[in-house]
């Protein structure tokens, strides 16, 4: 009871914290950081707030990272983003018995090759110049390493962290920020689960004078599961998240697992596709996100001490092309 007490106190004094922070739709730099990792993740709508064992929850709860069966845990996401822009992810977690899980995340997001429509001032006025750069494209890239740290405290409460190196570079510019992340997961029942999670508390990140806030987050989720057969298990997951940037979103997804060889997942972000902003004086609101719905397939397999896996998430995009993502895993018993 008095566990339960402190973790409602933490949730409390985190949504106060945030509300104290809100700002406008659009303010926040390295929107990367609001891209799902993980093709799992993705396939149940990003309702991940409750997942276990498995090294893409980094990304996510580091609460998460947290192995049961296996000491070392590795996975590899690809996924092409919309205006063919790259994102790879790769996520290792090592169980240190008696210590905890140790993790280290890393995150590339980029396009390159960007046609560069310079201007240039005229020779007496160089010294204004500011753009130096006389290459005909550019690229930006986007740059993530997370150190994570997570155990268990009791049979029921998972607790863990993240320490995060953010880094952009645009053309021949480049900034840095610092964050943490902070997660729980607690078992309520053999088959429910909660958990909550703070994303993204850091610095704001600065080109010139203008500095911008990342994409600070807290999310509040649940997971319940249900086994038929001993062979056959369904699973119901809600998350409900409150961004910095936009009113208070609901994702939800579900999973269908059938011999703990392959699954299928089905996942939707009410209160998100279609959201728009308050507009400004010279133009009226616009959609801020353009997601549909998602869904995804995977399949796992055992040879002696050595697990692999394989899965796959496609993501309904408005107007732009749909977006596919592919995660494979391989853990060590």
């Amino acid at each position: 009871m008095r566990k339960t007490a402190i973790i409602i106190s933490v949730i409390l004094i985190t949504l106060s914290s945030i509300q104290a922070q809100v700002r406008k739709s659009g303010i926040n730099s390295l929107a990367f950081l609001k891209v799902g990792v993980g093709a799992r993740q993705v396939g149940i709508g990003s309702a991940a707030t409750t997942i276990k064992g498995d090294p893409n929850m980094i990304f996510w709860n580091p609460a998460g990272i947290v192995l049961s069966d296996e000491k070392l845990a590795v996975s590899f996401t690809y996924n092409r983003w919309i205006a063919d822009i790259n994102q790879v992810a790769v996520g290792a977690v090592y169980n240190l018995k008696g210590i905890g899980n140790i993790g280290i995340g890393i995150i590339s997001f980029g396009l390159s090759g960007i046609s560069a429509d310079r201007d240039l001032l005229p020779p007496d006025l160089a010294y204004l110049q500011i753009d130096q750069q006389t290459s005909a494209t550019y690229s930006f890239r986007d740059f993530a390493l997370i150190l994570s740290y997570a155990r268990n405290v009791t049979d029921l409460l998972s607790l863990g962290f993240n320490l995060k190196y953010l880094n952009e570079r645009i053309d021949d510019l480049s900034a840095n920020a610092f964050a943490i992340d902070l997660g729980a997961n607690y078992k309520i029942t053999d088959f429910w689960n909660i958990g909550a999670r703070l994303s993204n508390l850091g610095s704001d990140i600065k080109y010139y004078d203008i500095a911008s806030p990342i994409p600070l987050s807290f999310s509040i989720g649940t997971s319940l599961f249900y086994t038929f057969q001993k062979s056959f298990t369904g699973r119901l997951f809600i998350d409900v998240v409150q961004p910095q940037d936009l009113p208070q979103l609901f994702f939800t997804g579900v999973e269908f697992d059938a011999l703990n060889l392959i699954s299928a997942r089905f996942g939707y972000k009410f209160n998100y596709s279609g959201t728009k902003d308050k507009g400004t004086s010279w133009r009226d609101p616009i959609e801020t996100t353009i997601e549909g719905f998602s869904a995804g397939v995977g399949a796992k397999i055992e040879f002696g001490n050595y697990k692999f896996s394989f899965d796959y998430a496609f993501t309904q995009m408005k107007i732009l092309d749909s977006v596919h993502r592919i995660t494979v895993g391989i853990g060590l018993k």
